[in-house]
């Protein structure tokens, strides 16, 4: 089995999640980067009309192109289908570790904070964000799938609009949205490499003849 993504495919994955742990992990004085995107990014967005649907409806655009992605895996390149089916799998793992995340962390959206244009769902916890790692997550197996640079980049803009999205709503922080991306791209790359070693040292262990 080849790698796991190409070389060149690989690079826009690096860069988001090189991006995606600065925000997390990096000081910065006073006022922290994430809150001040998040109240620079939730004003601008009160002033954008229908700004509440724009994650839903690029979620939704992503999704359609991972099932694209997983039926042209299957009926063109058999040989993608397992890290790709792995890839899906980890998608949903991810999924459940930011839901058990939520429930640990316990933090209240920054529209409990400040007013936005539409409804905050302030009974709902803030971190990570789900659109982000659903996001990222699709991102990874439409790269594993297709290994494509071009088709890379295409995904990556979305998953970002995705994540930019839930900050000009005002229902997530910058660190939300770059925890998602990081669970949405590390579990399921994980576990399809996971998968990968396990499928070569079994396929080492076949006798010959």
């Amino acid at each position: 089995m080849h790698s796991l993504v190409s070389e060149r495919s690989r690079i826009p994955l690096l860069v988001l999640a090189a991006l995606a742990v600065v925000v997390l992990v990096a000081p910065f004085p006073g006022e922290s980067l994430s809150v001040a995107v998040t109240r620079l990014l939730g004003s601008a967005g009160s002033k954008i009309a229908g700004v509440s649907s724009l994650s839903d409806g690029v979620l939704v655009i992503l999704a359609v192109c991972t099932v694209a992605a997983l039926v042209w895996v299957w009926r063109r390149a058999p040989e993608q289908r397992r890290p790709t089916a792995f890839a899906a799998i980890g998608v949903v793992v991810a999924f459940v570790v930011s839901e058990g995340a939520k429930l640990m962390f316990a933090q209240p959206r920054p529209c409990t904070r400040w007013p936005i244009a539409s409804e905050c769902p302030a009974m709902d916890f803030s971190l990570p964000s789900n659109h982000a790692t659903l996001a990222f997550g699709a991102l990874l197996v439409i790269t594993v799938a297709t290994r494509t640079l071009a088709v890379t980049v295409v995904a990556s803009a979305l998953a970002l609009i995705v994540g930019i999205g839930r900050m000009l709503e005002g229902v997530h922080y910058f660190h939300d949205v770059a925890a998602g991306a990081l669970l949405g791209l590390a579990i399921p790359a994980a576990l399809t490499a996971m998968a990968g070693a396990k499928w070569r040292k079994n396929r080492g262990n076949v006798p010959n003849g």
